[in-house]
């Protein structure tokens, strides 16, 4: 408890050090200073008694004894305000301790004063004496003598502005003063800029209390603010309170720049879409309210003007092929602004490409737009943003952004619970790119999702997945969309945009098991949208072909060899031998019904011979009663086994005509066309056939 005791006490001995060597700093006590400032009116001071040089306000400052301090009273400057008859003064005051103080002033001459305000006229002078009493020590302290010439520190009176005229350019002030002033100067600041214009106006009226002064060369349609302060001798005036006034509107000074691009509508009809935007008039160029605008187009063909009025940044024409003149003008409630002229081909004609990548991010009362754009295309010196509400088209936003950036803060009048349709035109020059748009809203950012992730097609060493982008129907503000390969050794990534419907991975392995994963990041972090599973294959199909062409070419050149072969060996060493079986004559010969009639009716082939006299033919039809036995006739019956079975038959003189007809296929007609015999032809022979 003691040393706690012990240690207490020298802590407040360190701080009473550190307080002393605060308030004394080289054996000396630092001061402290304020700003003091005291006013008197003139009616009020008086004469001490018995000293006629000198006036005070109360007759107990009369002397000050004491000697002047000149270290206590810095800075003094005096003012007479000639308008209310008052004299002050302003000055710091150096004093050991911060206390209120009573000040009073000792005003002396060298010569006689009659009369105390007498003092204060134009050309007085007079010697100031401060005096200041310190009430809590009761200790009192002079200044020195400081001296005061009136025609030096006399402050003109307040002027008052009472009217103000306004013109296209011009502003006609008047004001007024209660006391005659020799100058005056004017404070002029237009209000959407810091720069200050100062107008010195010379009072040529010196019996007059009423001013007043054109101001020229300002800008049409503008708000400024203006005060006066003026002087006479001395010192300048308190300024006067501040006026507001606008200039009135006037016609514009420019045209507004156009930006166009041609698109096609109808190939068979061949009209076309022309879209013209343009960029709203500066404040100064604009020189008012642009009520709207005046678009006018004329085809060199048919000169034959048509005209569309509209209060929007951009208008769409619907033309046929071919040249025109389109011109603009923008409409105040002065007037128009110059025209501003484009000539347009539809038929040879240039365009930017869409913006990529469009995207929105919420926030709490705005929505960060971001886009990209394809590196071929780099010209682009602006982008165009158009902002409508699905519920009230009136409240269209437009901004231009410029052409180096890629993404924008649209602020301003987005609501709660409103879609938005957002819309980016690149522009470059006189030419425009056709829009990229999206849905918006605060509550869920970008009003699109992935469906449908599937695989489109798959090498063994590529796959490509797409997906399907609908209307979101939840309310989740995604960040934005990610596609993700797992699977093999690594892990690939890569974020997709609503323009983006597909994509191919590349270098994967054979036979490896690969995931696709769909993720949507958000601000606490991601999920996963959509999911597929697929295996590469081993080999691609043109390596199946590859390999297994080979083998089937190699076995059909087998089969056809083969064939080949047994066909050859078969002929060469195993001719056929004719069969008289299958021939019809041979049917006929070897017919039983011709054994039963005992009469063998031979024919002469050689008599058959084809001669001059024949000039005919004629059909001879054959026909079948009776067809060999199986067990009578074999087709492999050698000629020597038919000479036995049929003994009547000679196999030697009908062993041609046997194999014709054995090797003759039965599915051959019966009907044979033969040449015709004449009547007196005797070429057959009736022999009997003696019975065995």
């Amino acid at each position: 408890m003691k040393n706690r005791h012990a240690f207490c006490l020298l802590l407040c001995l360190v701080h009473l050090c550190h307080y002393g060597f605060a308030q004394w700093h080289g054996g000396k006590q630092v001061k402290s200073y304020s700003y003091k400032e005291f006013t008197v009116t003139v009616r009020d001071l008086k004469q001490c008694d018995g000293q006629d040089n000198v006036c005070v306000l109360h007759n107990r400052d009369c002397n000050c004894m004491l000697s002047p301090r000149t270290d206590l009273f810095l800075n003094i400057s005096c003012q007479y305000l000639v308008y209310k008859k008052m004299f002050g003064c302003k000055w710091i005051y150096l004093n050991d301790v911060r206390t209120e103080t009573i000040h009073s002033f000792i005003l002396s001459q060298t010569t006689e004063i009659i009369h105390c305000p007498s003092m204060f006229s134009s050309a007085g002078e007079f010697n100031l004496t401060i005096k200041t009493k310190d009430p809590v020590n009761k200790m009192e302290t002079c200044s020195e003598v400081y001296p005061v010439s009136i025609g030096k520190i006399t402050q003109a009176p307040q002027p008052t502005i009472t009217s103000v005229r306004v013109g296209k350019s011009s502003l006609n002030v008047t004001w007024t003063t209660k006391w005659f002033t020799k100058t005056c100067k004017i404070h002029l600041k237009q209000s959407t800029m810091e720069q200050l214009i100062e107008v010195s106006v010379k009072n040529e009226n010196e019996n007059g209390d009423e001013f007043f002064h054109v101001i020229d060369g300002l800008q049409a349609f503008s708000q400024y603010n203006l005060t006066i302060a003026c002087k006479a001798y001395g010192l300048w005036s308190e300024w006067s309170g501040e006026f507001q006034r606008m200039t009135l509107e006037d016609a514009p000074t420019v045209s507004p720049k156009v930006s166009y691009c041609v698109e096609s509508l109808d190939k068979i009809l061949e009209t076309q879409k022309v879209l013209l935007l343009w960029k709203a008039l500066e404040k100064n160029e604009a020189r008012g309210v642009i009520l709207g605008y005046e678009v006018t187009y004329t085809s060199i063909t048919h000169p034959s003007p048509e005209r569309i009025n509209t209060t929007d940044l951009k208008a769409e024409l619907v033309v046929a092929a071919g040249d025109y003149n389109i011109s603009l003008r923008a409409f105040t409630s002065a007037g128009p602004s110059p025209p501003r002229h484009v000539p347009i081909s539809t038929v040879f004609c240039e365009s930017l490409p869409r913006v990529k990548g469009l995207w929105a991010i919420s926030n709490a009362d705005s929505l960060n737009i971001q886009w990209e754009m394809d590196q071929r295309a780099a010209s682009e010196t602006e982008f165009a943003i158009e902002l409508i509400s699905s519920g009230d088209a009136s409240s269209k936003q437009w901004k231009r952004v410029n052409g180096s950036a890629f993404s924008t803060v649209l602020k301003g009048s987005i609501k709660q619970l409103e879609t938005y349709n957002i819309r980016v035109y690149p522009l470059s020059g006189g030419l425009c790119g056709p829009p990229e748009s999206i849905q918006a809203s605060l509550e869920s950012g970008t009003l699109l999702e992935i469906v449908q992730l599937q695989r489109l097609n798959m090498t063994k060493t590529s796959v490509t997945v797409q997906w399907v982008w609908q209307k979101k129907v939840s309310s989740t503000n995604v960040l934005q969309y990610r596609v993700t390969l797992v699977g093999g050794p690594e892990t690939r990534s890569i974020v997709i945009f609503p323009h983006q419907w597909q994509h191919s991975f590349h270098k994967l392995q054979a036979y490896v098991k690969y995931s696709v994963y769909i993720y949507a990041e958000t601000a606490a972090g991601h999920f996963s949208k959509e999911h597929i599973e697929f295996t590469t294959p081993l080999l691609e199909n043109d390596e199946v072909v590859k390999a297994a062409l080979p083998v089937i070419l190699l076995i059909i050149g087998f089969a056809i060899l083969s064939i080949l072969s047994r066909t050859i060996y078969k002929d060469y060493f195993f001719p056929n031998i004719a069969n008289p079986g299958h021939s019809l004559i041979g049917h006929w010969l070897l017919n039983p019904l011709h054994e039963r009639a005992a009469v063998v009716s031979v024919l002469k082939l050689e008599d058959f011979s084809v001669t001059n006299h024949l000039t005919e033919k004629c059909l001879i039809q054959t026909e079948d009663q009776k067809s060999l036995e199986q067990e009578e006739f074999d087709e492999h019956m050698t000629l020597s086994d038919m000479s036995k079975t049929y003994p009547d038959i000679d196999p030697v003189e009908n062993s041609d005509g046997l194999e014709n007809s054995l090797t003759r296929s039965p599915a051959l007609t019966e009907y044979v066309d033969l040449p015709s015999i004449p009547d007196n032809f005797d070429y057959v022979g009736n022999d009997h056939i003696p019975d065995n």
